[in-house]
């Protein structure tokens, strides 16, 4: 059971933390005490919350790209050099992008799989080699497509589902080390990806669907990522919790 103050000097690495989702959950496991590191392709957004938030400290003087195997296994030995263990590790790494399935090409499926599914790979097995001596917890994020799929993104919901599986096999696999494995699955969500590519009018068709009324945010994603990362979900994991506002409710 968690105990008041089980939390504290805790670190954390989130990747993916440049904006949106990831953004948010930097700065909600930093408010709950965690020092937190974090990475993104997009160096320049990560300085920008260090500076912003306390806690939280932009890792390396780089981009991180997570479908690169190699600089995968180098940032979590970094992350590890700089606080000295890893208690948490979040990707929220993720892209995608509506178009028909016959009307795309071999070069942007291999572009979704390898920011989705690969990304989660190489990231895991960097996470438990750093933390199998001592134990943590994995959170990455999937989507609730991965659990029903989406027209229009169905190599996106592949991926997706794909994450779901990962996360459950890892969960039986690292279980042996102590480490926790689980996965948070969105549903629509004001990020700037979302808004870079849905209308006005296909976002209120989506919401008029949703039991709840409204489009997530990213502080609502962000809060059952630190659910499932921290001590209070200590004997939970392979599991996924769908964040959507109900639209899906699946089991």
């Amino acid at each position: 059971m968690a105990t008041s103050g089980a939390n504290d000097k805790k670190t954390a690495l989130v990747v993916g933390a440049g904006s949106g989702i990831g953004r948010e959950t930097a700065k909600v496991l930093a408010g709950k005490g965690l020092t937190t590191l974090v990475a993104d392709i997009n160096v320049a957004a990560t300085r920008e919350l260090a500076e912003e938030e306390s806690g939280i400290v932009a890792l390396g003087d780089r981009s991180w790209d997570a479908t690169d195997q190699a600089a995968c296994q180098e940032l979590l030995d970094l992350a590890v050099a700089e606080v000295g263990r890893l208690d948490v590790v979040v990707s929220t790494v993720g892209w995608t992008a509506v178009s028909k399935f016959l009307d795309e090409t071999p070069e942007y499926w291999r572009k979704i799989v390898d920011l989705n599914l690969m990304s989660a790979i190489y990231l895991c097995a960097a996470a438990g080699r750093v933390m199998r001596e001592h134990g943590g917890s994995i959170v990455l994020t999937a989507s609730e497509a991965g659990k029903v799929g989406t027209s229009g993104e169905s190599v996106y919901s592949a991926t997706k589902g794909g994450v779901i599986a990962l996360a459950k096999s890892l969960a039986r696999e690292f279980a042996r080390y102590k480490i926790r494995v689980n996965v948070v699955a969105p549903g629509i969500t004001a990020t700037p990806l979302l808004e870079s590519q849905g209308g006005a009018q296909m976002l209120d068709s989506i919401v008029k669907q949703v039991p709840l009324r409204r489009v997530g945010q990213p502080e609502d994603i962000a809060g059952a990522i630190a659910f499932l990362a921290l001590d209070e979900a200590d004997y939970i994991t392979g599991q996924t919790l769908c964040v959507g506002g109900g639209l899906t409710m699946t089991s």
